[in-house]
């Protein structure tokens, strides 16, 4: 076997959570090392992203990456959700979304993070990994020969096949998605959404002269016939794909399962799973890319929080609960969505996408009860104490400037884990039953030291004027109205 070689870091998968983690790792200064098993580019599906993926990229100093490679950006929706029993088609601006050739730009962000520092081994597979003392030894096989790698963190951004079924937490029912290319030409130059009795379609150009269509449906439909058989079945009977019919591809229509899950331990003593291999979304929402990669710029403060500082227990806790809430919220939303469509509760595929229910587990790692507890509370009904039962636009200030303010009496005082100097830092925060989460910063702002000396005897035209002693008068009115919206002031 060769040298050992050391790394701060070393990055199991190339694709974009991957990518993204060695940009940002090197650009903090730590050595970083990924290990990719395929021959980029490859064929890759999942080119629709969403538009929050610009801010990403440009963060990185990558957003010329998006540029000049044919990507289709801009285009519009036609959706048939909510009325397709009137086959009425509704028109929606997707923002900023891009679509992209997926095998381009994963090979593109790669050779970035090369050009930057990274020491890339592709294709090169790896064999075992196991944790001795602060350290863990990375068997990888490049070739016919075997490199041993030490590193204090193991980063598995190999994604949905990088873990075994037992270790996932399921979040919703299975699906099969089918998917063939049909012309540009015959088809809008639009992405479609359409929902069907039984499943839903979606379709976009690509970057290209073709057109990707998908079905998705539950996977015992596959009992009814073969799966080209079953994907020409559902686009004849669709308003909005039908026409992509006379110019399908000739290949055989491919296929993909869609599990939705959670991993149940995916912080393990410094082996950290990113991006699909620590959890995946609906594709519904188009956002797995971003999400995959804003979580692992998430991840990466955390690691360079140990790194630097040796904090271990803030990093880990910053680290679960930004997956238990991004998880929380993104079942809560695709929940409702799957409620919304128009046959509801009359078939088992949509009642059963229209609840959020993870799946049990015999053993339950701290993990998947933290998730649990994160569910329950983002799906419990929220007490709204916002002041006057509503929102106040800031000009509505005026009519109680003369009125006393106070804190409100639930309002309580809480340490929590904040971003500071791309680290991990506890500050003081407020916590309160009508928000999510603990509260230190509205508008880049220290809200603790503002309210700590509030006495309830204060107008709140007073309030303001101290306030504006230590910063600017306009944004002591804004964040005052923040802070009675949210309930954590009230006028008595």
């Amino acid at each position: 076997m060769a040298n050992i070689e050391l790394f701060d870091a070393v990055i199991i998968g190339g694709g974009p959570a991957g990518s993204c983690a060695a940009l940002r790792l090197l650009e903090l200064g730590h050595r970083v090392a990924l290990v990719e098993q395929y021959i980029f580019p490859r064929p890759q599906i999942g080119e629709s992203l969403s538009a929050g993926v610009r801010n990403i990229f440009d963060y990185l100093g990558a957003g010329h990456l998006l540029n000049g490679r044919g990507y289709i950006d801009g285009l519009p929706a036609q959706v048939i959700w909510e009325n397709a029993r009137e086959r009425k088609v509704e028109l929606r601006k997707h923002g900023d979304s891009i679509m992209v050739d997926r095998g381009k730009l994963d090979y593109d962000m790669l050779q970035l993070a090369v050009s930057r520092g990274l020491v890339l081994f592709q294709p090169a597979k790896p064999e075992t990994f196991k944790q001795e003392g602060n350290h863990w030894k990375v068997v990888i096989r490049v070739g016919n020969e075997h490199r041993e790698l030490r590193t204090i963190f193991v980063l598995d951004s190999r994604g949905r096949s990088g873990s075994k079924l037992t270790d996932k937490i399921i979040t919703a029912p299975p699906m099969v998605a089918l998917y063939a290319n049909t012309s540009r030409i015959s088809m809008p130059a639009s992405t479609l959404i359409e929902a069907q009795e039984d499943g839903w379609l979606w379709g976009s150009p690509l970057p290209g002269k073709g057109f990707r269509m998908m079905a998705f449906f539950a996977p015992e439909d596959l009992r009814k016939g073969n799966a080209d058989k079953l994907f020409r079945n559902r686009i004849s009977s669709s308003v909005l794909f039908h026409d992509g019919l006379k110019d399908l591809e000739p290949s055989v229509t491919r296929s993909c399962m869609v599990l939705n899950y959670s991993h149940n331990q995916p912080w393990d003593n410094n082996y950290i799973r990113i991006g699909e291999a620590a959890f995946t979304l609906d594709p519904l929402s188009s956002t797995g890319v971003e999400k995959a990669m804003r979580f692992s710029l998430q991840t990466v403060i955390a690691v360079n929080t140990i790194l630097s500082a040796g904090d271990t227990e803030i990093s880990r806790t910053f680290f679960e609960d930004h997956i238990a809430e991004s998880m929380g919220q993104h079942l809560k939303w695709t929940s409702a969505y799957y409620q919304s469509a128009w046959p509801k509760s009359n078939n088992v595929f949509w009642k059963e996408r229209s609840k959020v229910n993870i799946s049990a587990q015999d053993t339950q790692t701290a993990f998947h009860q933290k998730l649990t507890l994160r569910l329950d509370k983002i799906t419990a009904k929220k007490k709204n104490d916002a002041i006057a039962g509503g929102v106040w636009p800031v000009e509505a200030i005026d009519q109680f400037w003369y009125k006393k303010i106070r804190l409100s009496p639930q309002l309580t005082y809480v340490k929590t884990i904040c971003v500071e100097n791309d680290r991990l830092q506890l500050k003081d925060a407020v916590k309160h039953p009508a928000i999510d989460r603990e509260i230190a910063y509205i508008d880049n702002l220290a809200i603790f030291p503002l309210i700590c000396g509030i006495q309830g005897t204060e107008t709140l035209g007073e309030l303001i004027y101290s306030w504006s002693q230590k910063i600017s008068f306009e944004e002591a009115r804004n964040i005052t109205v923040r802070l009675c919206n949210l309930g954590l002031m009230e006028l008595s």
